[in-house]
């Protein structure tokens, strides 16, 4: 049975097909993604900017000289040139540069947002494709920063302020004396104008964690934080806001991280980049740098969070079907931007859409005529549900509530359900498998049954991400609302 958030309860429909071969299930990139194993290393020498992109051991191409700064986000590279242009090219390191704006002093890039910070203060941003309409954000701005669903400025009187969503949303007022700002997956983090730095994660609304002190620089990415003391000292944290940090190297200025990669620019100039997170070994890179950036394939397509054959080697091979293939691609890069990226946020995911949908991304409340009946991955239900996500999404889900369950909205859905209605990812960090069901919001009518049934399944899921246990006495899981 899969039970969902009405009155009743609820059966799926369900066609399995199996015997699907899983080799057709594995991920590419898609439009704005860099493919697995294109890691991509920017350095600006002067006034000229050099990429590689492969091992740390690939040949710098010259990309092109009158900039003052650059960005990499996925296959995309931007520049602002010395007389405040933005250009912006996309997909090989020899494809060709596309004016995008002039007057600007800034800018930020995703693999599909671009954001302009203008010379008077004002922000624009669009998302798309390199031709897409500019949309007026904000004014008074001195700092900017993107990710795929965030927008987050610093105003000038040093108030931070963040939009999730479409482009359209309405702003967040976060915090007050912010000399940076760092957006990465769900996590928003602030380097103060004391040096003190703060983390907050899940949703815009969440408490914030402090960090460290006497910070200069700070990094976010994926589940790594990490900081630049006053002393140039580089450490870093991975996993949870409390992991403990690990110190990397002396006399740094900056710090870049992307996938499993830590870069550092040093006080000389020099460049070093390490493979394999924090215990890698540092590869000498370039001299003369003035500006460095890293860019790696979205963890998504390196494996990092869920495939196909994950869910068939977790729960049997009923799973193996053509539609859950489908919706892999969607849910790994969902799974990316709400931070679904630990062992217990991956296994609370599975085990709940298990539970909800099959992982089918188009599936539908069974034998339910009722116009706002439950849709999707995470079964979006009632009408206030789908008014919610209409505001948040900028698209008719009242009048058109059938596009819940396409595939272009299905893992959008889920994951703004789970980080922006609900706070879902911080019971399971404290492995409260029976809050994520309260958040969810079956009945009580299938208790104590359902989530017992939705715990068992959390636990197979946890041990397989975690490498064949848990990673806390199983008396430690709390299973039941």
């Amino acid at each position: 049975m899969f039970s969902l958030k009405n009155i009743l309860g609820r059966l799926i429909t369900a066609t399995v097909v199996i015997g699907i071969s899983l080799t057709a299930m594995q991920t590419t990139a898609t439009a704005g993604e860099l493919p697995p194993g294109a890691h991509r290393i920017g350095v600006l020498n002067g006034d000229t900017l050099l990429v590689k992109e492969g091992t740390l051991f690939a040949t710098w191409t010259t990309q092109l000289s009158g900039v003052q700064k650059f960005e990499i986000a996925g296959d995309r590279i931007g520049v602002l040139t010395t007389d405040n242009k933005l250009l912006v090219k996309e997909g090989t390191l020899w494809s060709d540069w596309t004016e995008q704006a002039t007057g600007l002093k800034d800018f930020r890039m995703t693999a599909n947002r671009i954001g302009a910070l203008r010379t008077d203060g004002s922000v624009a941003v669009k998302e798309g494709d390199l031709y897409a309409h500019w949309i007026e954000q904000t004014n008074g701005v001195k700092d900017l920063e993107l990710t795929a669903t965030r927008v987050g400025v610093v105003f000038d009187n040093g108030l931070a302020s963040v939009k999730e969503g479409n482009l359209h949303a309405s702003w967040v007022d976060q915090i007050g004396d912010v000399a940076d700002l760092e957006l990465s997956a769900d996590r928003v983090g602030v380097l103060r104008t004391d040096g003190s730095v703060l983390v907050k994660e899940s949703n815009l609304w969440s408490d914030w964690t402090a960090q460290a002190p006497d910070v200069k620089q700070l990094e976010l990415s994926g589940s790594y934080i990490g900081v630049v003391l006053n002393n140039g000292l580089a450490t870093v944290k991975e996993g949870s806001l409390y992991a403990t940090w690990v110190n990397q190297v002396a006399d740094v200025q900056n710090m870049q991280i992307a996938g499993d990669r830590i870069g550092v620019l040093r006080t000389n100039g020099t460049v070093a980049v390490k493979d394999g997170g924090l215990y890698g070994a540092w590869t000498e890179q370039m001299n003369g740098t003035r500006q460095l950036q890293l860019a790696a394939p979205p963890a998504a397509a390196a494996g990092r969070h869920v495939s196909a054959a994950d869910l068939v080697n977790i729960y049997g091979s009923a799973y193996a079907t053509e539609t859950v293939a489908a919706g892999i691609p969607s849910l790994n890069e969902q799974m990316e931007a709400a931070g679904i990226t630990s062992p217990t946020r991956k296994a609370a995911w599975v085990a709940t859409l298990k539970h909800e949908s099959g992982f089918r991304y188009n599936a539908g409340e069974a034998g339910s005529g009722e116009f706002y009946k439950g849709r999707g991955f995470i079964q979006l239900t009632a009408d206030f549900n789908y008014r919610a996500a209409t505001n948040y999404f900028g698209h008719d889900f009242i009048n058109h509530p059938e596009d819940a369950a396409k595939i272009e909205w299905s893992a959008k859905i889920a994951r703004w359900y789970w980080t922006v209605q609900r706070n879902i990812n911080a019971s399971a960090d404290v492995y409260d498998m029976g809050g994520v069901g309260r958040a969810i919001g079956y009945h009580p009518r299938l208790d104590p049954t359902e989530s017992l049934n939705r715990c068992a399944s959390y636990k197979k899921a946890l041990a397989y991400f975690n490498g064949g246990s848990l990673p806390v006495p199983e008396a430690s899981i709390k299973c039941l609302r």
